[in-house]
């Protein structure tokens, strides 16, 4: 039976090893579990290690799997379904982080797998929609990367406003913070001398999202768009806006929302995968995913200072919790309860 000081062989399978798809959770765990001495192979079709962040464990082609036999297995992609059913694992565990997902019924209420969730929102969905009372796993930020600029007190000449450009998915709902952004700054140009807005946005080509956005991007407002931008680099121009706007649905954690939070950016943003860390007025302002709500929680980040900077505080003081090693805490704990009690 598992100890607390036991090496765990992990088994993770992903669709690719590129920077879509929810692969960073399994990067992350898989470095956190590594340092603490456990084994730690990721499977992917190509079988290569990421190149784009840096990865401690092993990697191998999904063929692999035939031949292994992990005590735990993780999945959390209906399109490599079919390899972690028939691998063999002491312990298969499907890790939910989107909602309506491929043959999410079929999955969700499997008798031989445990279920996880990484947000307090997704559990609640899946006990709502499936009657399934999944494991809580939650959160995910790296506090090493994304991180305030340390004593930097240069203000811009803009209110840098930055969003998530991934303008061909109507679910991260671009549409709607740009126009509430335009609308709040043309409100605020009639007032006299404000300082004027700028749209900052990013976004990542590759494999499933290869149409470069800023040839189709419009806006009345003057803007920056970066591509491509290294994890440090990524976190500077975090560190550089004065605040950050979501209107994100159906997601399971929000990345970009702990990320802004942990890089000292006040946030506007929707409940959609924010529950366990956004608290309206406290530490974001939540708002409903309709441009009259999203323009409020922007002009008032924009004209109240103070309120601004008290969510930002707020926000950067509890982030911690959300950690990698936080994470894997639970995804430990969870491990070792299953495993025991199949003896």
């Amino acid at each position: 039976m598992p100890v607390n000081n036991q090496t765990i062989d992990y088994g993770v399978l992903v669709p690719s090893v590129g920077v879509f798809g929810g692969v960073r959770r399994f990067i992350e765990i898989g470095n956190e579990l590594v340092r603490r001495g456990h084994r730690y192979t990721l499977y992917s079709p190509t079988g290569e290690s990421p190149v784009w962040l840096d990865f401690h464990g092993e990697a191998k082609p999904l063929t692999a799997l035939s031949d292994a036999r992990h005590q735990v297995l993780i999945c959390n992609d209906p399109y490599v379904i079919g390899d972690f059913e028939k691998a063999s694992a002491d312990l298969k565990l499907f890790y939910f982080a989107l909602e309506n997902i491929r043959n999410e019924r079929r999955i969700a209420r499997h008798p031989e797998w445990t279920i996880l969730a990484n947000s307090s929102g997704l559990c609640d969905y899946l006990w709502r929609r499936h009657r399934v009372r999944a494991e809580k796993v939650i959160g995910g930020i790296n506090l090493e990367t994304f991180k305030p600029r340390p004593g930097d007190t240069t203000v811009d000449d803009y209110f840098r406003v930055l969003v998530f450009g991934r303008l061909s998915r109507k679910k991260k709902g671009v549409p709607i913070v740009i126009t509430a952004v335009e609308s709040v700054a043309r409100a605020l140009s009639k007032g006299g001398d404000n300082r004027p807005i700028k749209l900052v946005l990013f976004d990542h080509l590759g494999e499933g999202n290869t149409d470069d956005p800023r040839k189709d991007f419009r806006s009345s407002l003057p803007f920056e768009f970066h591509l491509n931008l290294s994890q440090a680099d990524l976190a500077a121009l975090y560190a550089s806006c004065d605040l950050f706007v979501s209107a994100e649905k159906r997601a399971g954690w929000a990345n970009t929302v702990a990320e802004s939070m942990a890089c000292g950016v006040p946030v506007v943003c929707t409940r959609s995968g924010t529950k366990d860390l956004a608290i309206h007025r406290e530490t974001a302002w939540v708002a409903w995913r309709l441009g009259f709500f999203v323009r409020r929680g922007v002009k008032a980040l924009y004209t109240e200072t103070a309120l601004a900077a008290r969510l930002r505080d707020n926000a950067l003081n509890g982030i911690e919790r959300f950690s990698w090693p936080r994470v894997v805490d639970q995804l430990e704990d969870v491990v070792r309860k299953r495993l025991a009690a199949r003896g």
